[in-house]
């Protein structure tokens, strides 16, 4: 699904994807895209 990301973008996403159902959405916004790479704990999140 996220083919032609690197492997942390990818991980972050997948992150986004998990946060936006647990909220109860049917979409990915850039507020699930946040709390993804913060989740993903690489340099970005810091």
């Amino acid at each position: 699904m996220f083919g032609g990301f690197t492997e942390r973008s990818q991980k972050a996403l997948y992150y986004a994807a998990g946060e936006a159902q647990k909220l109860g959405h049917n979409y990915m916004g850039t507020e699930h895209v946040l709390l993804g790479i913060a989740l993903e704990g690489g340099q970005a999140s810091k």
